[in-house]
């Protein structure tokens, strides 16, 4: 079972909290978990990324925006990455390269919390920039 430090960003006031996201894989099912105040909040998939996405939306909904790579809005996963904790930080207009890549649980500092949908509208203006 792998162990994340995510710092987390209460929306409502903007105080921050330090959590431990786990993952646990039953082999076909991977299970994201965050405790936060004796709440447990869950995204699970069979797909790496979007169980995370699934997490992340969840958390959303409950107030909090995760600060890593992963909920960036322009973080997307190409298909040589699928199934691992890697994504591409993209930018409209230009294609990304290795130095673009980053862990989802990579630290980032958000102003702004997307949700998956907010996500794939960026995908599909970037695929459509290139």
């Amino acid at each position: 079972m792998e162990e994340y430090s995510v710092k987390l960003k209460k929306l409502t006031d903007g105080t921050f909290y330090n959590a431990v996201v786990t993952e646990e894989d039953n082999g076909e099912v991977l299970k994201f978990k965050a405790e936060i105040g004796g709440r447990n909040y869950v995204g699970g998939d069979e797909d790496y990324y979007t169980a995370f996405r699934k997490l992340r939306d969840v958390l959303l909904t409950a107030g909090y925006g995760m600060c890593c790579a992963g909920a960036m809005v322009n973080a997307l996963q190409s298909g040589m990455m699928a199934g691992s904790d890697r994504v591409y930080l993209v930018r409209t207009g230009e294609k990304p390269s290795v130095k673009d890549a980053a862990g989802i649980f990579d630290p980032a500092d958000l102003e702004i919390f997307p949700d998956s949908k907010a996500q794939e509208i960026y995908t599909e203006r970037f695929f459509d920039s290139i």
